[in-house]
């Protein structure tokens, strides 16, 4: 009883320091992993064994390897080419090049994670729209919005599937068969509430469409030969990722191979390439993968999934639906990591008792995804995106982000509880 106290008010604590930031979050949660060890220690409800099994190092190697393919591949030009190109095919008509640019952040949200891609493809943006003389906003908020949708579609695309994958033993061809259908629906749907709902800003002509046009997408390209190699070593990561059930690769094995395989055939600086790898988020998650480690050490986890199971015995679909609601509500009120991390251990019980099979996985995954976009503390690439937005002359604020993306997030869940209903889920 007294390590359940201990543990679950260390984790209320760190996510307390997370949500208002008061302190810096990586500080939060060592502070926390410290304390859950040092009192797991003196009370008995903890070791440093237990410590060091909670962490997921398949996850954090997965992370480690597709960063530094991000990184290789960022200095070698390809996304400001990317988006050159996209800014010209569009003719200068805003809903097209939001059309582009938002489709475009999905599809690189699917093959890096969503928070590396706002980094490098938001100021792009803001910049091409500078240059058209449009206003920029409605094509952030697509480029936000659809990178942590379109991360959702596969393993990794987005933190939170990178844990449920390693935690439920689900591969990438997994992900891909139940949520890209969904998540090309619901990116599809999204821009067309976008387009309605930003109608007049889109409306405007662009005044310097010509100065795009004498743009050479080709001159973005600083290393030609760097990229087409990048580019292969990324193909031959993802192939692995589709075979990896049957070669019997662990993903972090595999994005890690292709991260030595940039390396071998580009040969840059290891320095500068590190220096890109977001050591913060790493540290971050390690910590986090203690604390909730610790708490699920106390049982208290495994007794409230025992506790609500009885709502499944009376309507399963219901009980789905409200395990949807609240894991998009939550994720987008204190973060989709954080929450997920906490969640992972009660769905594990929730399957050991019997809630049928993968689905469950699924929809946290769905409602993780989706929900975070409710409120702009739910993901980091909606934090980022939004200082980002700051340089630029329409910057988001909090007033703008619910009169678009909460209404845009409460229409994608409305849509999965709708394919849970008729039973795909």
């Amino acid at each position: 009883m007294i390590g359940t106290i201990f543990a679950s008010t260390i984790l209320l604590a760190v996510l307390y320091f997370i949500v208002t930031e008061k302190i810096d979050k990586v500080i939060a949660v060592s502070s926390g992993a410290l304390l859950m060890i040092v009192l797991g220690i003196i009370f008995g409800f903890y070791s440093q064994q237990k410590a060091l099994q909670a962490i997921d190092f398949n996850t954090l190697g997965l992370l480690l390897g597709m960063m530094i393919i991000a990184s290789v591949l960022k200095r070698t030009g390809f996304f400001t080419y990317i988006a050159i190109s996209l800014a010209k095919l569009s003719r200068g008509k805003p809903w097209l090049l939001m059309v582009l640019l938002g489709a475009s952040t999905a599809f690189l949200s699917m093959l890096v994670d969503n928070v590396t891609t706002i980094v490098i493809i938001v100021p792009i943006s803001i910049l091409v729209c500078d240059i058209l003389g449009i206003n920029v906003l409605p094509i952030l908020m697509a480029q936000i919005l659809l990178s942590i949708i379109g991360g959702t579609a596969t393993l990794v695309g987005d933190p939170p599937n990178i844990f449920i994958g390693s935690a439920a033993n689900l591969s990438f061809n997994d992900f891909l068969k139940n949520l890209f259908p969904v998540v090309v629906i619901t990116v599809f749907f999204s821009l067309f509430i976008l387009k309605f709902l930003y109608r007049k800003k889109l409306s405007d002509k662009p005044r310097n469409f010509q100065a795009v046009l004498n743009i050479d997408a080709r001159k973005a390209i600083r290393d030609p030969r760097g990229m087409v190699k990048c580019l292969l070593a990324l193909g031959v990561t993802f192939t692995l990722f589709f075979l990896h059930d049957q070669l019997h690769l662990y993903p972090s094995f595999i994005a890690l191979f292709g991260a030595g395989l940039a390396f071998l055939l580009l040969r840059p600086s290891p320095e500068e390439i590190f220096h890109d790898v977001e050591w913060t988020v790493l540290a971050f998650f390690a910590c986090f993968f203690v604390i909730v480690g610790g708490l699920q050490e106390t049982g208290i986890l495994s007794t409230i999934a025992s506790k609500t199971v009885f709502l499944a015995d009376v309507n399963l679909k219901f009980y789905k639906i409200l395990l949807l609601w609240v894991t998009g509500i939550f994720s987008s009120m204190i973060g989709a990591v954080p929450f997920t991390m906490v969640m992972i251990p009660i769905m594990k019980t929730l399957s050991e008792l019997g809630i049928n099979g993968d689905s469950i996985w699924w929809i946290l995954a769905l409602g993780v995804g989706f929900g975070a976009n409710g409120l702009p503390l739910g993901h980091a690439a909606s934090i980022l995106g939004i200082s980002i937005s700051k340089k630029s002359r329409t910057p988001i604020d909090i007033k703008e982000w619910f009169s678009s993306a909460t209404i845009i997030a409460i229409v994608s869940l409305i849509f999965v509880s709708i394919l849970i209903l008729i039973g795909i889920f």
